[in-house]
């Protein structure tokens, strides 16, 4: 895979590049070494707590090719509140009509896989409340 980086940011070049305002499709290797462009390897991604980390890529450019690296940052406040957000309404998502209706019915297992959703849900939602009393100190 080949790229470059322009204005700090890593654009991989695709099956189609623009060069001084013509259109290259397919282009080969070599064209795309002639126009700047460097073989592109990636480093392992670190191990991260999604709810609370994300991972920033870095690049370092040589004369060889672009390394790209992983540092870990931790999330703002409103970042994870959309990641859980986003938990929460994959839990709500996942309960089905037809486990609503066995649960009604007396189902155990339905209802122990309801119940257990809405312990999730809870969670989640103690730890937004965490968030958002962590803000106002």
């Amino acid at each position: 895979m080949y790229g470059k980086i322009i204005d700090g940011r890593l654009v991989i070049a695709g099956n189609k590049i623009e060069f001084e305002k013509t259109k290259i499709t397919n282009p080969t290797e070599e064209m795309l070494k002639n126009l700047g462009y460097k073989e592109i390897t990636y480093n392992d991604k670190p191990k991260y707590d999604n709810e609370t980390e994300k991972l920033v890529e870095t690049y370092k450019e040589t004369s060889k090719g672009i390394e790209v690296s992983y540092t870990k940052e931790d999330l703002s406040n409103e970042e994870k509140n959309y990641v859980l957000d986003n938990k929460i309404s994959a839990e709500i998502n996942s309960i089905t009509k037809l486990d609503i209706l066995k649960a009604i019915s007396g189902d155990k297992e339905a209802n122990s896989k309801i119940n257990g959703i809405l312990k999730n849900i809870a969670t989640d939602e103690s730890k937004k409340v965490e968030i958002k009393g962590g803000e106002e100190e």
